[in-house]
């Protein structure tokens, strides 16, 4: 059973794929293709085995990086074009020597120019998120929360997050971070939006 998909469109060919994993850490990716007929069919392409239980991932068309998060390990980077095979990179690990800590969830990047840009990742053992460069070796950059306000709360148990970097008007000029809050003081769970800006030049 599915537990955890993200998408990546390739540079190389534009093609379109999908990838799903599940509890027990295997990942699929599928080529989605039109039928013929106007709908969407799927092939699958390629599986890989992360080790233990998954949830998050990330596709960077640009690159041609796809990152999954083993929720009590850490981040791994892998090629995401299916002929790939399974070679991987660590990112970050949770505890001694890591900055996550389990459960590493939600994973998002937010866009800069010329290649550049943030692989950020919900941290949800320590109710934080983590940025890391979207570039290189991806080098980890630093650790947020957000924390109550005057009239809202603040996030914890994040599951899911995602961030753009476009113009999204007044409110939002320089993009938005949104984190889902899991333990919502004011009732159901529901989102928090935090101006990009205040998060990339905050201390």
């Amino acid at each position: 059973m599915g537990y955890g998909s993200c998408m990546y469109r390739s540079r190389k060919t534009g093609k379109f794929y999908y990838f799903v994993n599940d509890k027990l850490g295997a990942v699929e990716q599928w080529e989605l293709f039109d039928d013929g007929n106007g709908k969407v069919d799927a092939k699958k392409v390629r599986a890989l085995s992360v080790g233990s239980q998954t949830e998050g991932c990330v596709a960077d068309d640009a690159l041609g990086h796809l990152y999954i998060g083993e929720e009590n390990v850490g981040i791994w980077k892998y090629k995401a074009e299916p002929e790939a095979g399974d070679a991987r990179a660590q990112i970050d690990r949770t505890g001694e020597g890591g900055h996550l800590v389990s459960n590493v969830e939600g994973l998002t990047i937010a866009y800069g120019r010329n290649g550049k840009g943030w692989l950020i990742a919900s941290s949800q053992g320590a109710n934080s998120y983590v940025i890391y460069r979207r570039e290189g070796a991806n080098s980890y950059v630093k650790t947020f929360r957000i924390a109550d306000g005057e009239l809202i709360d603040g996030t914890s148990d994040t599951d899911g997050i995602d961030v753009t970097t476009a113009n999204l008007g007044p409110a939002f000029p320089h993009g938005v971070f949104i984190a889902q809050d899991g333990l919502n003081d004011r009732g159901n769970q529901n989102f928090k939006l935090v101006p990009w800006q205040l998060i990339l030049n905050g201390k």
